[in-house]
């Protein structure tokens, strides 16, 4: 009777536990990348899904035929105008791929919820976004820049006391009429049309004396009175063109503004402890501008506030749908962490249609 194993048989077993101790690391190794890989792609989604839902819901406020792309090869904080290149987003061709700014008018949304009024007691709202066009509308003294008109169901105290709570915020603690920050636009025909004759001259989008570039659209609040007529309640408005205009056209719909917004990919200049440089960008909101003033998105004509909303981000695209107000929005991000070869890294891409 046998009391041991034999060298062989040690060697055997050896030989053994060692091929089945590589296949067990060999599939915890496995089973412990997939967890990080769909970590990964747990985190990069949610990141993406939060990114495209901030800028669906900052756009779904647009004055929707103001929205332009444009593409601003200088630096970061240059003011040369001549260097900027823009287009309204329904021109934007598939292969624009330099046209990595977005920018557009956005209407006041805040004040169009408006607030609690005693005098209809109930929330009135800032602005109804409508006038009658047969009720004391007209010129005044055939001057081409200075108009009254009247609006229904509006009550522009309501307006000015929400804006400038909010550009106080700012540090900007002025009257928003009286500096033009609140300001009133026409922007296109009755309809609401996505379709601006003219988008060089109607907003301000970086005014340049040069390229005659001016704000044909939007008009300065010079006076306004509320008042109850029965149990409606109007404004009289008297406005003033901001730019000299002498072919101004009155529409029955209008906005009030207070603000441009934007969404800038800006270069991301970082490199990793390992010396490699990463090579996308940060995807940033820049808001409390005024184009119509000569601001711009970076700052440098005026002031400006921006955050960053996501970093990482290897490409960012716009579409507009020309049948409808759509806009196709198409991002990537990148992970910082898991690479997939030595050139590129794991990366997730979705679009978003946005009404």
């Amino acid at each position: 009777m046998r009391k041991s194993f034999t060298l062989i048989e040690l060697i055997i077993v050896i030989v053994i536990m060692g091929i089945l101790s590589n296949i067990t690391f060999d599939i915890l190794s496995k089973v412990y990348h997939n967890y990080l890989y769909t970590k990964e792609m747990n985190k990069l989604n949610s990141k993406l899904d939060a990114t495209m839902e901030l800028i669906a819901k900052r756009l779904k406020e647009r004055v929707k035929n103001s929205v332009i792309v444009t593409k601003y090869p200088a630096k970061f904080g240059d003011n040369n105008a001549s260097q900027v290149d823009f287009k309204s987003i329904s021109e934007l061709e598939d292969g624009d791929t330099e046209y990595k700014i977005i920018e557009w008018i956005n209407y006041d949304y805040e004040a169009k919820n408006g607030m609690w009024d005693n005098r209809v007691n109930h929330i009135q709202t800032g602005w109804s976004g409508f006038i009658d066009l047969g009720y004391n509308s007209h010129k005044i003294n055939d001057d081409p820049k200075e108009f009254n008109i009247t609006t229904l169901d509006s009550n522009f105290t309501i307006i000015g006391l929400i804006d400038r709570n909010i550009t106080a915020a700012y540090g900007f603690n002025q009257d928003p009429f009286e500096s033009n920050t609140t300001i009133l636009i026409f922007s296109g025909n009755d309809g609401g049309g996505d379709i601006v004759e003219d988008l060089n001259h109607s907003y301000g989008w970086y005014l340049d004396k040069d390229r005659n570039r001016s704000a044909k659209a939007v008009f300065a609040i010079q006076k306004y009175k509320n008042y109850m007529v029965g149990n409606t309640l109007k404004t009289d408005l008297n406005i003033s063109s901001i730019t000299e205009n002498n072919d101004t056209t009155l529409y029955s719909r209008y906005f009030i503004s207070r603000s441009a917004y934007a969404f800038v990919a800006i270069e991301n200049n970082d490199t990793l402890p390992d010396g490699k440089k990463i090579d996308d960008y940060n995807l940033t909101f820049v808001y409390n501008y005024q184009p119509w003033q000569g601001d711009w998105w970076n700052g440098t004509h005026g002031d400006s506030n921006s955050t960053l909303v996501a970093t990482h981000v290897t490409e960012i695209r716009f579409k507009k749908d020309l049948d409808t107000p759509m806009i196709r929005l198409y991002i990537c991000i990148q992970s910082e962490n898991i690479e997939i070869n030595s050139t590129r890294n794991l990366t997730l891409c979705k679009e978003k249609a946005i009404f």
